[in-house]
């Protein structure tokens, strides 16, 4: 027993120490090699860790460190010989920009993560000045200035790449050449997608190099949209564009049967170009003039309403389907579209209820749709007033309000149940019919005849004889017995029953007890009952009342006692 025990402990503890020994902070920086003003990429990966603080980073001599915005995280679970095993990883991005020439010492880093300590090594950087040259440079256009949040910033990057010639060889390479003499550790921030999808377009223009000289260059351009999702100086990941620019080309013989030359480039000049993102500000719509119902859009829209069902009694739901589609031209990205505050427009809370949650809504193209539910507070109403949509108009610097026009509807009252309507009608009398039968001469000897009718039938009973012909029936409906009863028990019958018993005394409770949720209750109650009471008018009244004085506030003091009245014939 004890060596059992100790086996259970030593097996707990080690899938203890396994589970602890799984967390991994790890530092990812493959460069050994950096230059002054080119930002090098530092991801700090979290593994396994719970906790959602995200890592800082100290100052660090000759560097400016600035982090992007977000984290990228992933998860995994295997299955394997019966062992769910689940994994998950986060990575933090931060860029450190050399500032000076010479060895760089980024030292050790320390980062807590699930009240543990963590520690990077120690790693050199050496920094040599940025080579450059007149035959690559690079220039970020578009969106300068200030933008409003929600609105889209519009980027081109253009890459001037001089043609390479070989007047040796009489040699021009072409526009696919230059562009692959580009290396892999060039980073192209927000224009990477682009770029990888193959959306570059290329022309061919005549210009001059730095030096004067008349050449010919390949001008590669590459559109990009960002959405800011701050306020504030938007950044975006830094722009370096690394080249391997030929100096020189050679042939090299193939062999093989078919023989022929293929061309390499021999010497090469490591150039960068740094193109500068213009400098955006993302600033707030102003408070001034803002609708109470406005919930952040920007931009130009249209907005309709639908509603259904259009008649209804009081304190039934009425499904409100709003779709917003923008307008504008250019690209869209309606994640960040919220659906107006209805709860905060007058004419439609005065009478109907009207939640005040966030809504989730659906993006197909252009238009994001929304739907919610509002309850009539009283009978009468005879539509659902028009309805605002307001958004900022960054062009006129104002907000801009756009009403749907009203929706007709129906709201009838509750019916008031009486006791004498929940009671009904006395059942009628069933007349019950006599059947003459006729009695047989004779008695029930009359059945039979001959001798035997004078031989003794007795038999002489024993206590053994009635034990032993008593016992197997009595032992056998104990037996049965037994299982019919387990079986009522768990049958949903009983179930049934149960919730039905405790419907009624709940009923019953309320009609002597005043209770602000009254109608809550009730209405819970009466729904409990089994499932051929669904069908009866006087319960399906009931329940309308209930929600009548649930959703649209009407005071109905003989509710609970009405209730009663309906459970006690019920039952």
């Amino acid at each position: 027993m004890r060596m059992k025990l100790f086996f259970t402990i030593a097996i707990t503890l080690a899938l203890f120490v396994s589970n602890v020994s799984s967390q991994e902070v790890l530092v990812d920086m493959p460069q050994q090699q950096g230059y002054v003003g080119i930002p090098l990429r530092l991801v700090v990966v979290y593994k396994n860790v719970t906790t959602d603080n995200e890592p800082s980073m100290p100052a660090i001599d000759g560097f400016t460190i600035t982090k992007r915005g977000g984290t990228e995280t992933s998860s995994q679970t295997t299955f394997i010989n019966g062992k769910v095993t689940s994994s998950s990883t986060s990575k933090h991005t931060f860029f450190l920009t050399p500032q000076r020439l010479g060895e760089l010492t980024i030292p050790a880093l320390t980062f807590i993560a699930d009240g543990k300590a963590f520690q990077s090594s120690e790693r050199v950087i050496r920094v040599i000045e940025t080579p450059t040259s007149g035959a690559l440079k690079a220039e970020i256009t578009g969106t300068n200035g200030d933008v409003y949040l929600g609105q889209p910033v519009d980027l081109t990057l253009r890459i001037f790449i001089e043609q390479y010639v070989d007047k040796a060889l009489n040699i021009e390479l072409d526009a696919n050449n230059m562009f692959s003499t580009l290396r892999a550790n060039s980073t192209f921030g927000v224009f990477t997608e682009a770029l990888q999808d193959g959306r570059a377009q290329v022309q061919q223009v005549r210009g001059t190099t730095t030096e004067g000289i008349p050449a010919t260059f390949f001008v590669y351009e590459v559109q990009a949209t960002a959405w800011p999702e701050t306020t504030g100086s938007l950044f975006l990941d830094p722009v370096s564009i690394v080249s391997e620019y030929p100096l020189s080309l050679a042939q090299r013989r193939s062999t093989g049967f078919f023989g022929g030359d293929s061309l390499f480039i021999d010497q090469s000049q490591l150039i960068i170009a740094l193109p500068e993102v213009p400098a955006i500000t993302v600033l707030t719509p102003p408070e001034q003039g803002r609708p109470d119902w406005y919930t952040g859009a920007v931009g130009s829209f249209t907005f309709r309403v639908a509603a259904q069902p259009t008649e209804v009694n009081v304190g039934e739901p009425i499904t409100l389907t709003m779709r917003i589609t923008d307008t504008s031209s250019g690209p869209v990205n309606l994640d960040y579209l919220s659906a107006p505050s209805l709860d905060r427009v007058p004419a439609l809370t005065q009478s109907f209820k009207v939640p005040d949650k966030p809504l989730g809504g659906t993006v197909q193209g252009r238009t994001k749709t929304f739907t919610t539910t509002i309850r009539a507070r009283k009978a009468g109403v005879t539509e659902i007033p028009a309805l605002p949509m307001s958004s900022f108009n960054p062009t006129a610097e104002q907000f801009e309000t756009m009403w749907t026009n009203p929706i007709p509807i129906t709201v009838h009252a509750v019916d008031t149940v009486t006791a004498s309507d929940l009671i009904g009608g006395t059942p009628s009398q069933t007349e019950h019919s006599t059947e003459h039968q006729t009695e047989v001469a004779g008695g029930i000897l009359a059945n039979y005849i001959g001798d035997d009718l004078l031989l003794s039938q007795t038999t002489e009973w024993s206590p053994s004889l009635l034990a032993s012909i008593a016992l197997p029936p009595f032992a056998c409906s104990c037996l049965a017995f037994g299982i019919f009863i387990r079986k009522q028990s768990r049958s949903e019958v009983a179930v049934t029953k149960y919730k039905r018993r405790k419907a009624i005394k709940t009923i019953r409770t309320l009609a002597t007890s005043g209770n602000a949720n009254q109608a809550q209750q009730v209405a819970k109650a009466l729904r409990a009952l089994d499932s051929e009471s669904s069908s009866n008018a006087e319960l399906t009244k009931l329940l309308q009342r209930c929600d009548a004085s649930q959703f649209g506030g009407a005071k109905d003091i003989t509710l609970a006692q009405d209730a009663n009245e309906f459970v006690e014939s019920y039952a």
